[in-house]
């Protein structure tokens, strides 16, 4: 049975919209035939199937939460072409996967969490894959499934952690069902230790302090705190806070700062990066949070 995470940010999840709502009214963009951008505030609920066009979607380190049901999948064949580049996107709670390749599709897969899903990544036939910056950990069966040797796929600078069965496994064509242990690029940046989320189960996917994924990624890609790029869905920001209220440095206060608030006020284990005493009284309360509320109000 998935180990569904529990929806504690109950105010997030008031912004929640289906994901094939988004994907039916894309507009192609940027040479793509696609062009996606969500929310970072924002749950996107239930997957998608791409048989055909050039997708980007970028998901700012928003969540997509697949709720018990299927993955986002890639199809291609002759007649009709199809891929997927696909960054920074936090993708969760699926029966059978969260991402699925197949025929001859292709795929960039930067930046993203694959969590709680059967398995995190699926290849079947000859899809060509392309991951880095990616984390896979507590699915159920498998971090990546890779059926029979045809598919490619090419892993750099990412980590597994406590995927149920196996992190990489291949099915070798005349076995039967029989899978055997594929050990991913070695020496290519592969970590295989606790991402060290702050708070997992509160789907607060931000970094503590000391995580391995902190400037472990691919030395080529540069965060926006001008370090080496992070492993994972949401960067740790290394500059100093800016912005008074702005708990998580995102660069903004919004319904995540809130969200971080309430857990200090709790006690519940959330850590906020920057200051948030709101009324300079030397306290962290109730006040504080509802000064955030009503920054966020007039904003809108």
């Amino acid at each position: 049975m998935i180990r569904y995470i529990s929806t504690i940010l109950f105010l997030s999840s008031l912004f929640s919209i289906s994901l094939q709502e988004i994907y039916d009214n894309a507009i192609s963009q940027n040479g793509y035939d696609k062009y996606i951008s969500l929310e970072r505030d924002s749950i996107y609920t239930g997957g998608i199937g791409i048989y055909e066009g050039n997708i980007f979607i970028n998901c700012n380190s928003a969540i997509i939460d697949l709720e018990s049901g299927n993955g986002i999948w890639i199809y291609s064949d002759e007649q009709y072409n199809s891929s997927l580049e696909i960054e920074y996107c936090n993708i969760i709670n699926g029966d059978y996967y969260g991402l699925s390749f197949g025929g001859n599709s292709t795929g960039y897969i930067k930046n993203c969490n694959l969590l709680n899903t059967n398995y995190g990544l699926k290849l079947f036939d000859e899809s060509n894959v392309t991951v880095t910056n990616s984390i896979f950990a507590l699915n159920e069966t498998y971090g990546i499934g890779i059926y029979t040797e045809i598919p490619i796929l090419d892993i750099t600078y990412s980590l597994f952690w406590e995927n149920i069965e196996d992190d990489c496994m291949e099915n070798c064509p005349g076995w039967g069902n029989i899978w055997t242990q594929l050990e991913p690029n070695p020496g290519t940046g592969i970590i295989y230790e606790n991402p060290l989320f702050e708070n997992y189960n509160n789907l607060n996917f931000n970094f503590i302090q000391n995580s391995p994924c902190i400037n472990n990624g691919n030395p080529l890609i540069i965060d926006q705190d001008g370090s080496i790029s992070d492993i994972g869905a949401n960067t740790y920001n290394q500059l100093e806070c800016l912005i008074l209220g702005d708990l998580n440095s995102d660069g903004t206060i919004n319904v995540l700062d809130i969200t971080n608030a309430i857990c200090e006020v709790l006690s519940n284990g959330c850590i906020a990066e920057c200051n948030w005493d709101m009324n300079h009284d030397n306290g962290l309360n109730v006040l504080d949070i509802i000064i955030i509320m009503n920054i966020i109000i007039n904003n809108y």
